[in-house]
């Protein structure tokens, strides 16, 4: 089957149509962001904003992250719609993308389901389908090591201007877990 390339796509679309949209193949995504997270989520606050090229979609919003997956229906569902659960918290089987939102966000975990996948609802994402899962992770690699910076990325993310910021996101999601949960790993 041929590589495929979808345009933009609202997540809240893409949910409230059952994912039906979305390919089961692998592939790799890109998620789009409105304008005023790039400073509300303080990446700008931590990279030098002159070095810093984010990818820009045609209505203005910036691209922070780009993943893999070997089914793109089942990662878009599991990042849009994993239940915030104290064990995913405690285990760290928490997608990363949504715990990484969660605390840009500062959404409380215990109170948090409807109010981040109402702030993804309004994100937009694209993809592109793959023959198999390498060459998914391939394209992520040579995205994760080209000219355009994708900030919300904390793996294989080896740019310079941006190891400031992921330095803070990683304490900041230290923190965020500590919070929510005590030394035992039991619930506050």
């Amino acid at each position: 089957m041929p590589d495929t390339f979808s345009g933009p796509q609202t997540l809240g679309t893409l949910r409230s149509n059952g994912w039906k949209n979305v390919p089961s193949q692998s592939g790799i995504y890109w998620w789009y962001f409105p304008p005023e997270c790039v400073h509300s989520f303080r990446v700008t606050e931590y990279c030098d904003e002159q070095s810093l090229n984010l990818r820009m979609a045609a209505d203005g919003k910036f691209c922070l992250y780009v993943g893999v997956a070997k089914s793109l229906k089942e990662r878009m569902k599991w990042h849009a719609e994993q239940p915030l659960k104290q064990s995913a918290l405690r285990s760290g089987f928490l997608s990363t993308f949504r715990k990484t939102l969660l605390v840009l966000n500062q959404i409380d975990y215990a109170t948090g389901f409807d109010p981040i996948n109402q702030f993804m609802d309004g994100l937009d994402v694209t993809w592109l389908t793959t023959e198999n899962i390498d060459e998914a992770k391939e394209s992520e690699a040579v995205e994760l090591t080209g000219d355009v910076h994708f900030p919300l990325n904390i793996q294989g993310n080896r740019h310079a201007v941006l190891k400031p910021f992921i330095q803070f996101l990683k304490q900041q999601r230290k923190a965020y877990v500590a919070q929510f949960l005590d030394k035992r790993g039991t619930p506050e």
